[in-house]
């Protein structure tokens, strides 16, 4: 927590230096296509599809949820720093009741303390529904989001070995598991337990534990819902494995995981194959348009297309490849690539 307290003058300076509104344009290239965002602080980290298929991408440097309609014109669903958001991370679609759930997490709270909490918005009208809890849970790092069949929420914690739970009818966030296994093994980075989902058949959750500087070192985890167990997932494909330092955003498809590589200049697109009890994934690195990302952390799937948020957060979070503290690329932007060509 202390390497994390000397961080966070140096990165709500620089995030103020670069505040501002860019315009929007919209480039194809041979079936590329790469959307500009609104804002010059904005750093995209979290994305994600409604059912009407506009997309919703989360601002890590100002809060902001912006909106790409059908037609790629972008928009703000909730404005920067509108409806008490700081930082938004992860995104998940509670589509049964129209909520759109988000990490909400703020470096430094009233106490002074980084804390997270869950903001919960109804995606059809952008109205803020709920805020879970109404007080910063101080210590904690939201991150990614999901949630099972039942209604109840799990958000990953960045900055220790615990998955948080709560539901729409609570007002606070409770611990889940807390493990070991979900620890990042070196001390040198504060940053730990990253992407997280639910398994297609609702019997688990698939953590991902990054090390985000080096490359290789990640790893996937499976924690029983009927008994919290956690345990390692075997990881096979030595070059795919040796590359892999752990997974952002990730989220399955055709029973297949979608993930996104905190190590990017590795592979930014990785995929996981499972056996049938999620023991065991096979990675496979997904390479063919390596050169339109920019440090993404997250994407979606609209259309047969992937859109990946090129967060390029190493300008303001320390990834050791030289570009912290120097001003980001603008326009800040989301590309997407041919899904099917991808997953060749």
């Amino acid at each position: 927590m202390k390497n994390i307290k000397l961080k966070i003058a140096g990165l709500l300076l620089f995030l103020f230096s670069v505040g501002g509104i860019y315009g929007q344009t919209v480039k194809t290239d041979n079936n590329i296509q790469h959307i500009a965002l609104q804002g010059k602080s904005v750093f995209p980290e979290g994305i994600i599809t409604l059912p009407n298929n506009d997309i919703l991408v989360g601002g890590f440097g100002d809060g902001s949820i912006q909106r790409i309609d059908r037609d790629n014109n972008v928009s703000f669903f909730s404005q920067p720093g509108q409806n008490g958001m700081v930082i938004a991370v992860g995104f998940h679609l509670d589509v049964k009741n129209n909520r759109l759930w988000v990490a909400n997490f703020n470096f430094k709270t009233e106490s002074g303390n980084p804390g997270s909490q869950f903001k919960v918005f109804d995606y059809n009208t952008g109205k803020l529904l709920k805020t879970i809890p109404e007080k910063f849970v101080e210590g904690a790092f939201f991150n990614e989001v999901t949630m099972n069949s039942d209604g109840k929420v799990f958000v990953s914690d960045t900055f220790g070995p615990h998955i948080w739970s709560t539901s729409f009818e609570l007002a606070n966030a409770n611990t889940f598991v807390t493990n070991d296994l979900l620890k990042n093994s070196s001390p040198e980075q504060p940053f730990g337990l990253n992407g997280l989902t639910i398994s297609p058949d609702q019997k688990y959750l698939i953590a991902s534990v990054m090390n985000r500087t080096i490359k290789g070192g990640g790893r996937l985890i499976r924690i029983d819902l009927s008994n919290k167990n956690v345990t390692p997932i075997e990881l096979k494909n030595v070059e795919a494995v040796n590359s892999f330092s752990g997974s952002d955003g990730m989220f399955f498809h055709k029973e297949q995981l979608i993930m996104v590589n905190v190590y990017s200049s590795a592979g930014a697109i990785f995929t996981a194959s499972f056996n049938k009890d999620y023991s065991e994934a096979t990675l496979q690195i997904k390479d063919k348009f390596q050169s339109v990302y920019d440090r993404p952390t997250a994407s979606t799937i609209r259309n047969g297309k992937l859109y990946i948020v090129n967060s390029q957060l190493n300008h303001i979070i320390d990834d050791k490849d030289g570009k912290m503290n120097t001003p980001p690329i603008l326009p800040f932007q989301v590309v997407s690539v041919p899904l099917k060509e991808l997953l060749r």
